[in-house]
């Protein structure tokens, strides 16, 4: 297999989610110096050692290999033996003199890498209005490896699956990312569980993920919070129906719809309103949650105020009835047939 070209002389890897971090790492090592690594890789500490000694490192050649790395962790806590002199200016005779400053070592460095090293700075918060990293940040390749949220955090865990020829239904990967939350490392670490669960099998369900996560395979109450604010009165009552079988409290289920639709009230409050969609998500929406924003303002489309109001009422009429010891299966059936205008159908996403 053909070596990946070579990278350049400094790369930095910035941000603070370490899984992010160690995958740029593992790539920039793998196009710098392959697989043999034990007399190729040198790892020091930002905490351990200073900038001359990290220089000094980079700078001494090898006998035995010809390209080497060296992998600098906790990089922003490196510091100079002797910082370099500070400019100062002064008047001699009326006229204005610089005094010689003294050239700062990393610059220098930047400026004639050696040739045969990789020098890799892995840092969580490098303070880039100072130098040397105000500086050294515009000279090196730099990978971003910020924590990712939201979207961007699905996108990079569909790209992740693509790799390993994994396909998740869409309510399987709805349903990881809502259990789970936003922690990457988890994340990937669930995924390589449900690889070895689904014993060769490509396709990835949410009843598999409902195993693996220790829940048996019960749809989760997420699936009907999303019927219901979507006006699918097919699917909420299809899963309305699979809830109660399964043995969940009508009163829990009771509170999932309610929550629902104050949640695609807000929404459509805030929207005609023209409050910012980041805003809405903020307020609206749980961190881990935030991927869901485009459907919740898709919801908030659906429903006029008056059959808001409508659908509320209807719920807490449930609540009463149910309270006083009505059917549980009864009462949720006519609540979400009623909110939802009579059994009014509209297309699911993604269908």
């Amino acid at each position: 297999m053909a070596r990946a070209s070579r990278p350049g002389p400094i790369q930095a890897i910035v941000g603070e989610d370490t899984y992010l971090a160690e995958e740029a790492l593992e790539r920039v090592l793998a196009a710098a110096i392959g697989e043999e690594r034990q007399d190729a890789l040198q790892v020091l500490y930002g905490d351990e050692a200073k900038w001359d000694e990290v220089l000094g490192a980079a700078r001494t050649g090898s006998l035995f290999v010809t390209r080497r790395a060296l992998v600098v962790r906790r990089a922003e806590l490196l510091k100079y033996a002797s910082g370099p002199r500070e400019e100062a200016a002064g008047e001699s005779a009326g006229r204005k003199v610089k005094a010689k400053v003294e050239e700062d070592p990393v610059e220098a460095y930047a400026a004639d890498p050696p040739p045969d090293v990789t020098l890799v700075l892995v840092t969580g918060r490098p303070d880039r209005r100072r130098n040397p990293w105000k500086r050294l940040l515009t000279k090196a390749t730099v990978h971003d490896a910020s924590p990712k949220k939201g979207r961007a955090l699905r996108t990079h865990v569909e790209e992740a699956l693509r790799g390993r020829g994994l396909r998740f239904a869409p309510d399987a990967l709805d349903e990881l990312i809502a259990e789970v939350g936003q922690d990457l490392r988890r994340l990937m670490g669930e995924v390589d569980k449900l690889e070895a669960f689904a014993g060769g099998r490509r396709d990835i369900s949410a009843d598999d993920v409902a195993a693996v996560l220790g829940r048996g395979l019960g749809q989760p109450l997420y699936l009907l919070s999303d019927a219901y604010a979507s006006r699918d009165a097919p699917a909420s009552l299809e899963l309305l129906e699979r809830l109660l079988g399964d043995g969940e409290e009508g009163l829990r289920i009771l509170s999932t719809l309610h929550r629902s639709l104050r949640q695609v009230r807000g929404a459509r409050a805030m929207r005609e309103a023209r409050v910012r969609r980041e805003e809405i998500g903020a307020k609206l929406l749980p961190p881990n949650m935030q991927f869901k924003l485009d459907a919740l303002l898709d919801a908030s489309r659906r429903w006029s105020e008056a059959e808001l109001r409508r659908g509320l009422a209807a719920l807490g009429r449930a609540d009463r009835r149910m309270k006083r010891g009505g059917d549980a299966a009864t009462t949720l059936v006519a609540a979400v047939a009623e909110s939802c205008g009579g059994g009014a159908t509209w297309p699911r996403r993604g269908r």
